[in-house]
């Protein structure tokens, strides 16, 4: 698939045009889909701010993923 380069639509309704991805010298218009694809996007990002803020927090703690948490079990 390859790298995209998302280009939202402009703020400016004179202007037209909608978003579009770009590769390589390929374009792709967003006619109907550009709000999913930016909605998609913001989440995605939100995704990867809270990984790096968690990943922080083990480094921090000086926890690593393959580690076990060390936690009591009680039956």
């Amino acid at each position: 698939m390859g790298t995209w380069t998302f280009t939202p639509a402009s703020p400016d309704r004179a202007q037209g045009g909608n978003a579009t991805l770009h590769q390589e010298g390929r374009e792709i218009e967003l006619n109907y889909s550009a709000s999913v694809v930016e909605d998609f996007l913001k989440e995605i990002g939100a995704i990867h701010r809270e990984f790096d803020l968690r990943s922080r927090d083990v480094a921090a703690s000086g926890m690593y993923a393959d580690e076990p948490a060390k936690q009591d079990s009680r039956v």
